[in-house]
């Protein structure tokens, strides 16, 4: 990792903490998270270009990380974490005669910054999340393979190594999340929370020189797409003599 990334992971990082800490000391409701997951990841509309698509194979990438959540009453919270996240997409097919397989490996540090409302009022309640969510390019690779067939109109665009430079550095996305809640003590100063949730890409992640048109002509911007399982593992930092102090006797109706 490079000086400048870990000083905007850092950086990140403290204000989320500042965010969060504003008011927790008063309500006792702040919660520091240990995070990982799993994703099913795609890149929407694929950038060939200008050589013949390949059909979409399954991908999965892990994620995982470190995040601050605060809820300042019964209903409503917020949560926020810095991820080191796996994206990209796989491809298998026939192109141009051939049997064919590319690799994309998108690695990011991702961001998301999201609104909780609580949904379902029971033991173990659930919650909806929303927000934006903010990429980070680390790096991006790609590895491609074909059995001989018919020639491509840009073979060199397919080769194996280092394509971070055909990204834009940043991306921002919508995130949308169910979770819910478990407690793993009496007084639910620890607790998990498992999270289904999805991350909807906004913008074009191909940079400007690499936003080359398909076979037709015409150009599709690529974004990035997952959903996923997380599971949180969350600490109150803030303890209490009171046995009504936990989470669940709090935020129960």
């Amino acid at each position: 990792m490079t000086m400048k990334k870990l000083r905007i992971c850092s950086f990140t990082l403290i204000l989320l903490l500042h965010i969060t800490s504003a008011n927790a000391q008063k309500r006792k409701t702040l919660w520091f998270n240990l995070i990982g997951g799993v994703n099913n990841s795609w890149i929407l509309f694929q950038n060939a270009y200008g050589n013949p698509e390949l059909e979409y194979s399954p991908t999965l990438g892990f994620t995982g990380g470190i995040g601050v959540s605060y809820f300042k009453d019964k209903e409503w919270g917020f949560t926020g974490s810095v991820l080191r996240t796996n994206l990209g997409q796989n491809y298998k097919g026939i192109q141009s005669g051939a049997d064919a397989e590319r690799k994309i490996e998108l690695r990011y540090f991702e961001t998301p910054l999201l609104v909780m409302k609580k949904v379902i009022h029971t033991k173990n309640p659930v919650w909806l999340s929303f927000g934006p969510d903010i990429f980070y390019l680390r790096s991006a690779k790609q590895e491609y393979q074909r059995s001989e067939g018919g020639p491509l109109p840009n073979p060199e665009a397919l080769g194996d190594g280092d394509i971070e430079m055909r990204y834009n550095p940043f991306d921002v996305a919508l995130n949308i999340a169910l979770s819910q809640f478990y407690k793993l003590d009496v007084r639910s100063y620890h607790m998990v929370l498992i999270s289904l949730n999805t991350s909807i890409g906004l913008t074009d992640i191909n940079s400007d020189d690499w936003k080359i048109p398909q076979r037709d002509g015409s150009y599709s911007g690529s974004h990035n797409f997952y959903m996923g399982i997380k599971v949180y593992v969350m600490f109150n930092k803030f303890r209490s003599n009171n046995r009504n102090s936990g989470f669940h006797s709090r935020f129960r109706s």
